[in-house]
C-alpha cells in the first residue's frame, strides 16, 4: 500500500478565499433543496437522464451491479443523543424559546422512531431500492426475458444491506410476472466472506484517522458560527451555554440529526432551524472528511484503493462466467456499503472521481449528496451482437458515465476487451495490504 502524505493544514485565509471563489454551485443546490446538506446521508434523489442510442445491433444481455443499502437510520444514539438530553433539560426548566421547544419535541420523535432501529433500513430504503430495480428492469427488459434467468446476489451481513437485497430482488421478480416473463431464479448469499470482497478493509488506518479528524476539526473551527443558532433556541444564550457545553458541537450534533431525519417515517424538519449559509458550513466539514477517508484524495494517495481490489476482480470474473456460451446468468446485483461503492468508483477514475483533490478545498468541485448518497450504485450493461462482439456502458446512479481516462468506442459505449484490460490493469496495480 503507498502511505499516505503528511497532511498539511492550509490557513484559514486561503480556506476562506477558495470557499468564496468557486463554491456557489454547492451552496445553491443546497438553497434549492436543504435536506443535500445531508452529505452521505442523503436520501437518493432520481432524475430522468436520457439514454444514449444503442449501437445498431447490439442487444443488452447481462448486468453487473453494486449498490449502497438505501435509507437508513443513524448506526449509534451517540451522534445526536448529547443535543436531545441538553434540550430536554432546558425545557423542564423552561429555558427554551418556542421554537427551541419545537426543536426538542423533534428530537424526541427522532429519537423514539430510531429505539431499537439504529443502523437499520428505513421505509425510504426500501422504496428507494424498488423504484431503483423497476426503472432496471424497465431500461434493460432483454435482459430479463431471454434465455437468461439467472440472478446472482452477494450482500454484505449487515442488515440493512441484506433488506436492500431482497426489496431490490422482489421488485424485479414482480416486474417480470407483470410483463409475463417466465420465472427468474434468484440466488442469495451474505456473510462476511461477501463482506471481504465488498468493503474489504474499510477500517481507517490509525494515520488515516487522525489525518481525517485534523481536517474535519479545522473545518469546523473554521465555518461553524453557533451564535445565531443558540441565540433563537435558548432565552438567554449565555444560560443556554451551561446546558449545551460546547455549543459549536450541540450545533452539529443537532445538524447530524437532521441530516437523517429524511429518512425516517416522521421526518420532522430540523433544518429549518439553520440559515442556508449555516446549513452550507455545517456540510463542508462532512463532505470533505468524508472524500479524505473514502474517495481517493490527493493526501491519502492510495491507499483505499486497496478495498477496490477485490471488487474490480469480482466484476471481471463474474463477467468473464457470464460471457461463457453457455452461461444463464442475467444479472450479478452486490450490496454493500459507502466504504466499498467510493473506493471503487474512485480507483476507477469514473466521470466525477478522475481527479484526486485536496480535501481541504474539495466541497469547490465533489458533492457528497450526489456522488454517494443512500441507495447509490453502478451498473455495468453488456450489450452483444450477432457476432458475439461485446460492448459495455457504465452507469453511475442510473446515469451514463465514462472513463475519462480511457476513451470510449462510441458515446458511453466501451468495447468489452478494452474496458477489461482497463480494469485489469487497475487491479495488478494496486498492492495488496
Amino acid at each position: 500500500m503507498v502511505k499516505p502524505r503528511k497532511f498539511i493544514i492550509i490557513s484559514l485565509a486561503v480556506f476562506m478565499a477558495a470557499l468564496s471563489a468557486e463554491a456557489q454551485s454547492f451552496r445553491e443546490e443546497i438553497a434549492e433543496n436543504p435536506d443535500r446538506a445531508g452529505t452521505i446521508f442523503h436520501y437518493y434523489e432520481y432524475a430522468t437522464s436520457p439514454m444514449t442510442k444503442v449501437p445498431r445491433g447490439y442487444k443488452p444481455f447481462y448486468i453487473s451491479h453494486y449498490g449502497r443499502h438505501g435509507s437508513r437510520y443513524h448506526s449509534a444514539g451517540s451522534i445526536f443523543k448529547d443535543a436531545k438530553v441538553a434540550l430536554d433539560s432546558a425545557r423542564k426548566t423552561n429555558m427554551l424559546t418556542e421554537e427551541g421547544i419545537v426543536l426538542s419535541l423533534q428530537l424526541d420523535t427522532l429519537w423514539d422512531e430510531h429505539m431499537r432501529m439504529f443502523g437499520m433500513l428505513s421505509v425510504r430504503g426500501m422504496e428507494e431500492h424498488r423504484a431503483i430495480a423497476s426503472r432496471m428492469f424497465q431500461n434493460f427488459k432483454p435482459v430479463f426475458s431471454g434465455e437468461r434467468n439467472e440472478i446472482n446476489c452477494i450482500s454484505s451481513y449487515f442488515p440493512r444491506c441484506i433488506m436492500s437485497m431482497e426489496n431490490f430482488t422482489t421488485s424485479l421478480l414482480d416486474c417480470a410476472a407483470k410483463a409475463n416473463i417466465g420465472s427468474l431464479n434468484v440466488h442469495y448469499v451474505a456473510g462476511q466472506k461477501y463482506f471481504a470482497i465488498l468493503c474489504a478493509g474499510a477500517t481507517p488506518t490509525k494515520e488515516i484517522g487522525t489525518e481525517g479528524a485534523a481536517i474535519s476539526k479545522h473545518l469546523k473551527d473554521s465555518l461553524i458560527k453557533p451564535g445565531r443558532f443558540i441565540g433563537n433556541i435558548f432565552k438567554n444564550s449565555e444560560k443556554g451555554k451551561a446546558f449545551v457545553g460546547d455549543s459549536s458541537e450541540f450545533m452539529w450534533q443537532v445538524f447530524m440529526a437532521g441530516s437523517i431525519s429524511p429518512n425516517t417515517e416522521a421526518r420532522p424538519d430540523i433544518f429549518s432551524h439553520f440559515t442556508v449559509d449555516e446549513l452550507c458550513d455545517l456540510y463542508v466539514p462532512e463532505n470533505n472528511s468524508i472524500y479524505f477517508y473514502l474517495g481517493i484524495s490527493s493526501e491519502a494517495g492510495d491507499c483505499y484503493s486497496a478495498i477496490a481490489k477485490p471488487i474490480i476482480k469480482d466484476f471481471v470474473d463474474r463477467a468473464d462466467e457470464a460471457l461463457a456460451s453457455d452461461s444463464k446468468v442475467a444479472v450479478n446485483l452486490r450490496f454493500g456499503h459507502d466504504s466499498g461503492l467510493l473506493p471503487f468508483v474512485g480507483t476507477l477514475g469514473i466521470a466525477g472521481m478522475e481527479e484526486r483533490w485536496h480535501s481541504g478545498t474539495v466541497h469547490e468541485r465533489w458533492a457528497s449528496y450526489k456522488m454517494i448518497p443512500m441507495g447509490s450504485n453502478f451498473q455495468m450493461i453488456f450489450y452483444r451482437n450477432r457476432k458475439g462482439d461485446v460492448l459495455a456502458k457504465m452507469l453511475y446512479n442510473e446515469k451514463e458515465t465514462t472513463i475519462p481516462a480511457l476513451k470510449p468506442w462510441r458515446g458511453p459505449y466501451y468495447k468489452w476487451p478494452e474496458l477489461r484490460e482497463y480494469f485489469m490493469n487497475i487491479m495488478n496495480s494496486i498492492k495488496d495490504e
